[in-house]
């Protein structure tokens, strides 16, 4: 019996929500969803000027040589430079000593 009241609630609350829309669609029209709409063409009436690219325009020998450069900044710079083993000054906190009670 608790199952058929769901549902009638349910269908109810679906029922209101259906006329409410069907209401305000005759009172305000019906209008398309703003993302079903298309954006107007650059250059046409109406359309928003373009904006200027933020990046000049490069060449591809100038993308190959910022390129390299990026590369060279991420590696490290030097291939022969050694690294270094790192050796804490002092403890680190995971290696400080602890006093537990023996009944644990």
């Amino acid at each position: 019996m608790e199952i058929v009241k769901v549902g009638l609630v349910v269908v109810a609350g679906l029922g209101s929500t259906w006329m409410a829309r069907a209401a305000t669609e005759v009172v305000l029209g019906v209008s398309p969803p703003r993302q079903y709409l298309q954006a107007p063409e650059p250059g046409a009436a109406g359309a928003p000027a373009a904006a200027k690219p933020a990046m000049p325009e490069l060449s591809r020998e100038e993308m190959d040589k910022e390129f390299r450069e990026a590369q060279a900044q991420m590696s490290g710079g030097d291939k022969d430079a050694e690294l270094r083993e790192f050796r804490p000054t002092r403890p680190l906190p995971a290696d400080l000593p602890i006093a537990l009670p023996s009944d644990i």
